[in-house]
């Protein structure tokens, strides 16, 4: 699932913020059928979300909606001089 399948195109910027985040959150991670094509699978093990610097309504949102058994970060920063 990707936020690109809602722009109307690949440059298009998001500048969604709030109650609007939110909801988007709360119908990727309720709506989605993370099974795959195995109708009664046990859904997922792992989920991967990418976050843009800068963000803390999803983060935010993700920490209200789901319970978590576990998680792990990184961050990657720009070259200094490039």
């Amino acid at each position: 699932m990707s936020m690109g399948f809602l722009l109307p195109g690949a440059d298009a910027p998001v500048t969604w913020r709030g109650l609007m985040v939110q909801k988007a959150v709360q119908q990727l991670i309720f709506d989605v059928d993370w099974r795959g094509a195995d109708a009664q699978g046990p859904g997922l093990d792992l989920l991967v979300i990418d976050m843009p610097p800068g963000t803390g309504d999803v983060p935010l949102s993700l920490g209200q909606l789901v319970n978590v058994d576990g998680m792990g970060g990184f961050s990657l920063s720009p070259r200094a001089g490039t």
